[in-house]
This record gives C-alpha cells, structure tokens and sequence, in this order.
C-alpha cells in the first residue's frame, strides 16, 4: 500500500484545525482546565506550519519556519501538560529547545536527510520530556495511559525516521528503500497526535468530575467534608475496620451557646467561629482521623484505630484547643466552648458503624446538660459512652 505524502499532510492539518476547535471551546467555557489553553496554542502552530512547509518547497527558509512550528507546538504540549498538574512552565527550556533546533537546521540541515535528521530529533525532546512528566504523576487516570501510549507511538515514529535518515547519510540505505517506509513514519505521528489529544481530553473530564464531586461533597463553609462526604467516608472505613479487624472511635462534637453568638455579634460572626473550631480541631487530629461538619454547628470525627482511653484524651484536648482559643471578631475575643460526645465501634460485633454515631450523639447531650468545668468536658460522662 503506498501512501501519498500530501494527503498525510492535509490530514495532518485537517486534524488540527479540528482539535483546536475544540481545545477552544474547552478554553473559553471550563476556564479552569488553564492547560486547555496551551494545548490549543500548540494545535494552533502546527496549523500555522502547513502553509509555511506549502512556501518551503522552494525556499529552505520557509522549511525550515514550518519546522520550528512544529517543535515549538510540541513543546506548548508539554507546558500544558505541567500546567495540567500544577506546575509551573518552563518557558527557558522549551526556548533553549526551540533555539538549538533553529541553529543546528541552519547549520546542518542543508540536505533532506539532515534536515529530517534534526527535525525529528527535535520533535522527540519535547515529547520524551512529557512523557516524563505524565509517568511522574502519582495518581494515573485512564487519560494519563491513554496519552502515554500515543506519545509511544510518536516516540517509535520519529526514531525510525532519525534512524533511516542517518543511515541515508551514512550511504547504508537507499533513498528509494527509505521512500518505502518514511510514509508509515509520518502516520505513527499523525496517530501518537490524535490519540494524545483524545488522552487530554479524557484527563480534562476527570479533572472537571473531580471538581463536581469535591463541589457536592466539600462543605462551602469550613472547607471541611459535609454530610455526603461523611457517609461515603463511613462506609469505607467500616469496611477497612472489619477487613483488619480495627476499633473506631466516633466523636460528636458542637459549639455551646452557639445561637446566641449569632444573636450577639451576628451570622457572620458564626460563619466565622464555624471556621475558626474546624481549623482548631482539624491541628489536634492525625493524618488518619476523618473530620466533617454534619450540619449547622455539628462535627462527627471518625478515629480509625483507637480505642476507648486514646479517644477520650483527644476529646479533652480538642475542647481544652477550642477554650483556649477564642475568636478574634473584629475587635473583641469571643470565647468559644465545645462539647464531646464519645462512643466506640468494635467491628467483630454484628452492629453498622453508623449505628454508633446515635449514641455519640447521646453522649453529646448528656455532656451538654451537666458541663461543669472550665471546659465543658466531663470525662465520667463521656466514658458511659463506651459502656
């Protein structure tokens, strides 16, 4: 089958324009996605490059503009890719990258296989570096893959055409051996570009469905898990408790006198101090417990392996934080109390771990009706919680 280079060309182009469209329209409508941005800046300039490559059958100049295109389009990727993750572009390397193409073209690139020599080379830079970038993700998502196999692809593409130009120069390959192939060469990258796209744009669906679910299940408030978060959270570490057999403490917390803050010093006065308690509570908490606000001035923490003794302390350390940190309100300190209610799950009972949050909750009230210290808790009521 013989492949005719100028319908590559066109389908290369065609593909471009048609993927821009759309990184566009990702741009303009989910301005979160920023990477969408660089990613149709890169299409953009390999569109610009077909109309120079048309010019650069007669002049090597022009050849070698639509050349330079096409490396820089390729290292606009990879900032998108960077700027996917949160890192910042590195604007000076894709320059360095850009500049050392331009010279050694200028330099060395006076025959056609020279010419194809360093313009391969150069395409693989840019594409090695975000392929790197993408297999240092942590958490690698179908999109990730997705792109990670086409840029294989590429990558495969451009060796062998780096390799047969060289041995064209070196006189180990014939130029009508290499015309039998150099065609595939360029579908490897016509298919490592579309697929790539097709990759990014799966990684952009899952960014935009991660943020929709953080939206549903992150309290706008305190920042904290809300009540969907907490039941989906409930579940999974029932499950791990019972896998490992592990206790879990459940700990129901909330502010006393709470209304009449709102009533003295207004709601925003107690959108604050909500905020205020859960950054409290989430410094005296380890990495493992789970923090959410339930609804109104109710907390629910969730202490995976810990028992009765451990569980309690936290409590008291938790309340003794809150006392001893009022809320600064514009120029007055509002004290702050809280109270605790405490219960313990054993997972080689027959009882849900959701059923131990009522009495957590009772505990709670209980403690609220007979504060007597300085900080609300009382630990004899809190304890009858784990009998």
């Amino acid at each position: 089958m013989k492949l005719d280079f100028t319908t590559l060309f066109v389908i290369i182009l065609l593909n471009s324009v048609g993927f821009a469209l759309v990184w566009a329209i990702i741009s303009v409508w989910y301005r979160t996605v920023r990477a969408a941005r660089y990613w149709f800046a890169a299409l953009l300039m390999t569109c610009l490059s077909g109309p120079a490559l048309v010019l650069g059958a007669e002049s090597q100049v022009w050849n070698h503009a639509a050349n330079l295109l096409v490396v820089f389009s390729f290292c606009l990727l990879w900032q998108g890719i960077r700027v996917f993750f949160d890192r910042p572009p590195l604007w000076h390397v894709a320059c360095l990258i850009v500049t050392a193409s331009a010279v050694a073209m200028v330099l060395f690139g006076t025959s056609g296989p020279a010419n194809n020599v360093i313009f391969a080379a150069s395409q693989l830079v840019p594409i090695i570096v975000a392929l790197y970038t993408l297999l240092t993700v942590k958490r690698r998502q179908a999109g990730i893959w997705v792109a990670t196999a086409a840029f294989g692809v590429f990558i495969f593409g451009q060796s062998a055409e780096a390799m047969t130009n060289g041995m064209r120069m070196a006189g180990l390959l014939s130029d009508e051996v290499y015309y039998r192939y150099a065609a595939w060469f360029l579908v490897c990258a016509i298919i490592g570009g579309s697929i790539s796209n097709l990759g990014f744009l799966l990684m952009a669906v899952d960014r935009l469905r991660s943020e929709l679910h953080a939206l549903a299940t992150r309290d706008e408030l305190t920042g904290l898990p809300n009540r969907r978060a907490f039941g989906e959270r409930l579940l999974l570490i029932e499950k791990r408790g019972r896998r490992l057999q592990r206790t879990v403490s459940v700990l129901m917390m909330d502010l006393d006198k709470f209304k009449s803050i709102n009533d003295s010093h207004g709601h925003p006065a107690g959108d604050a101090a909500l905020k205020h308690i859960a950054a409290v509570v989430r410094q005296n908490l380890r990495e493992v417990d789970f923090l959410a606000r339930i609804g109104g001035d109710e907390f629910c923490i969730l202490m995976p392996d810990s028992d009765p003794a451990f569980a309690t302390a936290i409590a008291h350390r938790i309340t003794e934080a809150v006392a001893d940190t009022p809320l600064q309100w514009q120029d007055e300190r509002v004290p702050l109390a809280a109270s605790i209610g405490v219960n313990h799950w054993d997972p080689s009972s027959e009882t849900r771990l959701i059923d131990s949050l009522s009495p957590a909750d009772d505990a709670l009230m209980r403690n609220k009706r007979g504060r007597a210290g300085i900080n609300g808790m009382q630990l004899d009521l809190v304890r009858r919680a784990f009998t």
